[in-house]
């Protein structure tokens, strides 16, 4: 029997499966099972069979539906490129939530606007930063906010250098919104300029040298919100991993539909706690959707809305959006121009993969 005699029963989204550590599972690798994504036998007849696997812990995972990963059972975001459009928000998605709430700051352009479940957008002020030498910061993303696996700090930095800098004990990564110089991680000098992440093992202290003022993002995972600001050096580089920076590279992009999107720092480079990407949006606005992880965006260029459901606020370059792992959402970019963003997520994995 061939697979075009049969009617295909799955969805271009992953199902959300709760694996029990030790138990057996048949992911349906045919598409004709009704009993998705496992198998319930409707494959034979065909020379198709299903992939066993046991799951090595407990854990909530997106098994793929559509069997385009390559990945599998596991999705790896290939449904996305299973149609020409991004998946966007359906009419009657649209009008169930045109009573939502419209948020302002809390501090007039400034401030916070808290949306659901914990999500907000947030607009920094230069007045809630900290200010030592040529480094003023201050936390936009931190346990106070509510986030429970990452920290994230605004960082501005005159001409100059700055002492030293630390998180102790977690993965820290950069990103440079503006400006040039470079980044000394223990002794190690790597030159850095805008759109470069960069990645600083656990127990590696840094600092920046600025050739002209300088705007960044030090994303901390798991969850660190002090920085330790030293006149001394006491760490190590390590040698092990000695790529510690990725350049934004349109050439490198992987398309998704008619986004695209680019992981900078990764596994690829020994980030395995977090994951840092750049993302191109078109005007239009996203279906809702979630992730298993705890992510921070930030505005590159462009500017639109987040809904999160029964809320809602507009979003511009330079805002700091949190996302509590599991919440629904939708960015909707309303610039003709598009939209340009910087999201971290922890656990590591792909942007490309939601439910």
């Amino acid at each position: 029997m061939s697979e075009e005699k049969l009617e295909y029963i799955v969805e271009n989204k992953p199902c959300l499966v709760s694996l029990k550590a030790g138990k057996k599972y048949a992911w349906c690798t045919c598409k004709h099972s009704k009993e998705q994504p496992f198998c319930d036998g409707s494959h034979k007849g065909t020379d198709m069979k299903p992939k066993v696997f046991t799951a090595d812990k407990d854990e909530d995972v997106l098994l793929c539906a559509c069997k385009a990963t390559q990945s599998g059972p596991y999705c790896d975001g290939a449904h996305n490129n299973l149609e020409e459009v991004y998946a966007e928000a359906t009419q009657v998605e649209i009008e169930s939530m045109k009573s939502s709430l419209f948020v302002e700051r809390s501090k007039g352009e400034f401030g916070k606007a808290n949306l659901d479940s914990g999500a907000y957008v947030l607009t920094p002020s230069e007045n809630d930063n900290k200010t030592v030498g040529n480094l003023s910061y201050q936390p936009v993303i931190a346990k106070e906010d509510g986030a429970s696996k990452l920290s994230l700090h605004r960082m501005t930095i005159s001409e100059g250098t700055t002492p030293w800098l630390r998180y102790s004990d977690v993965d820290t990564v950069l990103y440079i919104v503006d400006g040039k110089g470079h980044v000394d991680i223990a002794g190690t000098k790597i030159d850095i300029s805008k759109e470069t992440g960069v990645y600083i093992r656990p127990d590696e202290a840094f600092r920046i040298t600025a050739n002209s003022d300088m705007t960044l993002f030090a994303a901390v995972c798991p969850m660190k919100t002090e920085l330790l600001i030293t006149d001394d050096n006491r760490t190590s580089f390590q040698n092990d991993y000695p790529d510690r920076k990725v350049e934004f590279d349109m050439a490198k992009t992987n398309v998704m539909a008619n986004r695209f999107y680019q992981e900078l720092v990764d596994k690829k480079i020994g980030s395995n706690e977090v994951t840092q990407f750049i993302g191109e949006v078109p005007l239009s606005r996203a279906a809702m959707h979630r992730h298993l992880y705890e992510e921070a965006i930030v505005i590159l260029t462009g500017y639109g809305r987040m809904w999160t459901g029964t809320k809602w606020a507009d979003v511009k370059v330079g805002d700091v959006l949190f996302l509590p792992h599991r919440q629904g959402h939708s960015l909707e970019c309303t610039a003709e121009e598009g939209m340009r963003l910087m999201g971290v997520f922890y656990p590591s994995g792909s942007p490309a993969i939601n439910y």
